[in-house]
């Protein structure tokens, strides 16, 4: 027995671990706001799995059971691998024509298979097998959570791709020890020969960068020519390019300059370039001559702190205009080991005077620190080091909220600065208008009457800088930034005496209040209101509402729909995938088996109710842990290993629950609603408490967190099963079944929508109310029930 429970635990591990390295490699291969598709599709698999096994059970039956667990586990070690090679080889792109969602419904396709036989040995060792209940969940919950931590582990090792290979070698290993629970003893002997071959394959392919790796990366094709280094880790894939000669602008009558630079790309769309830097200063003064080097300038030989070192242009821009102390703080530590030990030699930091350097996430570190800056700079940073060109667009984000913020101004001595830089993108400067609207909310929070005088922003061709001051600017501070502006060829989009040149931040300047700020978010077709850690998107400046209006727009850029119709085409195309193998199969399968009667609907709209409602609270927790945890890959493990340990804590303690009366059946739901209400009310003041914590201690935060609402939701799908067979509904238990699982794989789609639309409170409210709702229409017992199992509960004792 000992082999099933370490095949079983071996499974569920490599399912979870799986799940979470196809969000990173989503990240390389599309947008990361679409990370999220493979919670969706790991759902919609798992559930057509275990939903084959109660439609077909007769492929499932006595001594079938081990055999086919063996051979699931199997399918699905073989599947891995060549789902990998035919999801680099889909392009996904947005094409105004049908096969657009042809390419979106076959990705999809694919990237669930190997779910889909987890889905069946995951059921069969749940449901088939004479093993003690408790000792099986125990294996396949504690066999989940290592999964979940293990593939934080697995990424920092070794490359997305080659990944994949390993848990294909660890699903092998788990249908080994199901093919010695079965007996079969040479199948285990090839699935152990399988594994030490995925395990080759996997270590082969991580020395070289030519191997499998993706092709297609956000629409474009790959080259992979001119790398010099390659990395992944749990956060990014980093790459170091060949060196080339780049023109710099020094003065707009002078010649350009002509420098060497190594360019880091990360998740083949951000770039950061490193200078080659040999301790001379003079190698990088065209640096003075940009605009994201003005707050080193107006605050010269004072201390700074760096958000996002990347190839270290704000560093370099402050030795410039020496600056005695100089703080770095870079989340991303294949980047910061880049160029502090493999490319050293060239970016030359350890030369940059009074200079030190920190692998951590801005906010977090700040909110540890005492200390307080002249400066505080970030340009064009945000917490993936990633620019906004579409890509972050429905992405939670900790730098540019107001609750950031308000870190950072506490931060600065009397008269510092936060120096912000963006790109400023004709015609319609979303980001420099956004990042101006969340500079002025900061202020009024903080209490300044006239926020205008602290602000300035001056822009450089697509670049613009906005300068926030915890003191108006002085004279001598703004005769600075004219003067350099002018000498320069900057523009001065805003500075407090002078003629806006910025048109649109003119509604932000006629605001009195935050109020009249959070009125921005509806005022026009763009999202300019300053975002908060309620509602994170810095980068959403798009509303659903808002799309018909957008497109009535003579010449709009329709990238700016990109986010939306991506998110759009793949709820379209699961639409689809549910529809065509859950629904329609278990609908079928329940009218050819209509003993049991027509199904109620007041369990419908239970089993549909907790679907949504759990995944809608799974998605929002993941939103808004992400902000507290620095990164949404560490929020999915978190999240998960928490939800899934304890859900299943819970499913395991339902059945002590006696379903004597309608009231027992629908308390689980409620009782989840109210846990549910009660989390959305108390997360966001207790991860402000505990953001100094250090990483560890932030994810025993979030789990604390996660943990109550796991256990109690776990309640509502076997206590709601049981129900139904109480009710003489065994026939339509499939069909319960397909409709949870339907909605929970449609419900990710449904709870990116409602935190962009509005708060990520109010997706878990939703979810909240959605569980209320599914508690209260669950169907009771007619009086003939009652009386029956009354007559069946006599009969009992008097035997």
């Amino acid at each position: 027995m000992m082999a099933f429970f370490v095949g079983l635990g071996l499974m569920c591990a490599s399912a979870l671990m799986y799940e979470i390295v196809l969000t990173r490699l989503l990240s390389v291969i599309c947008w990361y706001y679409l990370a999220f598709v493979s919670v969706s599709m790991a759902m919609f698999g798992m559930t057509a799995g275990a939903l084959l096994v109660q439609l077909r059970a007769a492929w499932f039956e006595g001594s079938q059971v081990r055999r086919r667990m063996a051979q699931a586990a199997f399918a699905m070690a073989v599947s891995m691998p060549i789902v990998l090679v035919i999801m680099f080889a889909i392009p996904l792109d947005i094409s105004f024509a049908l096969q657009t969602v042809g390419s979106f419904l076959v990705f999809c396709f694919f990237i669930s298979i190997p779910f889909f036989f987890a889905g069946i040995v995951v059921c069969l060792s749940l449901t088939k097998t004479q093993a003690p209940i408790g000792r099986v969940y125990f294996a396949d919950l504690t066999g989940a959570a290592a999964g979940c931590f293990g593939s934080l582990v697995l990424m920092s090792l070794i490359d997305g791709p080659s990944a994949v290979m390993v848990i294909s070698g660890l699903v092998f290993l788990s249908a080994s020890f199901y093919a010695d629970f079965a007996g079969e003893q040479a199948f285990r002997k090839r699935c152990v020969i399988w594994a030490a071959v995925l395990a080759v394959l996997a270590g082969l392919n991580a020395t070289t960068i030519h191997g499998i790796q993706p092709i297609w990366s956000k629409g474009k094709l790959d080259p992979r020519t001119d790398i010099l280094y390659e990395t992944w880790n749990p956060i990014s894939r980093v790459r170091v390019v060949a060196p080339k000669m780049e023109a710099r602008f020094v003065a707009p009558q002078a010649p350009l300059v002509w420098r060497e630079v190594v360019y880091i790309d990360i998740d083949n769309d951000a770039a950061t370039g490193i200078y080659r830097y040999q301790g001379d200063l003079r190698d990088v003064d065209f640096l003075e001559s940009e605009v994201h080097s003005l707050g080193a300038r107006i605050r010269a030989g004072g201390s700074a702190a760096i958000i996002g070192v990347g190839g270290g242009r704000d560093v370099m821009s402050c030795a410039l205009f020496g600056f005695h102390r100089i703080v770095g703080i870079e989340i991303n530590p294949a980047i910061a080991d880049v160029f502090s030990r493999r490319m050293a030699w060239y970016s030359g930091f350890e030369k940059i005077p009074n200079f030190e350097l920190h692998t951590d996430e801005g906010r977090s570190y700040l909110t540890r620190s005492h200390e307080k800056f002249d400066l505080i700079a970030a340009t064009v940073v945000d917490t993936w080091a990633a620019t906004a060109a579409g890509a972050m667009a429905l992405t939670e984000n900790s730098l540019y909220s107001l609750d950031g913020w308000r870190v950072f101004y506490d931060h600065l001595n009397p008269g510092g600065v936060i120096a912000f830089s963006r790109w400023n993108h004709k015609p319609d400067f979303h980001e420099t208008t956004r990042l101006f609207s969340l500079a002025y909310a900061t202020l009024l929070s903080e209490g300044v009457k006239d926020p205008e005088k602290h602000l300035a922003m001056i822009g450089q061709l697509e670049l613009a800088t906005l300068l926030t001051s915890n003191q108006p600017f002085s004279p001598q501070d703004l005769e600075k930034i004219k003067t350099t502006a002018k000498n320069l060829d900057f523009q001065i989009l805003y500075l407090p005496g002078e003629e806006l040149g910025m048109p649109q931040l003119q509604p932000v300047l006629q605001a009195h209040s935050l109020q009249d700020l959070a009125a921005l978010r509806s005022r026009d077709y763009f999202d300019l209101s300053p975002p908060t850690d309620a509602s994170p998107y810095f980068f959403s400046f798009v509303r659903f509402h808002a799309i018909p209006g957008i497109l009535r727009i003579p010449g709009v850029d329709w990238r700016a729909l990109l986010p939306l119709l991506n998110l759009g085409i793949f709820m379209f195309a699961a639409l689809i995938l549910v529809a065509v193998t859950i629904l329609w199969p278990a609908r079928r399968w329940s009218r050819l088996h209509q003993g049991s009667g027509r199904a109620p609907s007041g369990a419908i709209l239970y089993f549909i109710g907790i679907g949504l409602g759990f995944m809608l609270a799974e998605m929002g927790m993941m939103q808004q842990l992400s902000i507290f945890l620095g990164q949404p890959v560490y929020s999915l493990a978190v999240v998960l290993a928490g939800l899934i340990l304890f859900a299943g804590l819970g499913s395991l303690a339902s059945d002590r629950i006696p379903l004597n009366s309608a009231l027992k059946s629908r308390a689980p739901a409620l009782v989840s609603a109210l846990v549910l209400v009660v989390y959305s009310l108390l997360v966001l003041p207790a991860i402000h408490a505990a953001v100094a914590g250090v990483l560890w201690q932030r994810i025993v935060v979030s789990l604390a967190m996660v943990a109550p609402c796991g256990f109690i939701m776990g309640f509502c799908f076997p206590v709601g099963m049981r129900w139904v067979s109480e009710l003489g509904q065994e026939g339509n238990l499939p069909w319960m079944w397909a409709l949870n699982g339907a909605a929970s794989v449609l419900a990710s789609f449904l709870a990116m929508a409602i935190s962009t639309e509005t708060t990520i409170r109010a997706c878990v409210l939703t979810g909240a109310a959605c569980y209320a709702l599914g508690g209260l229409l669950l169907t009771g017992r007619s009086k003939s029930q009652v009386a029956e199992a009354e007559m069946a509960g006599s009969a009992k004792s008097a035997s």
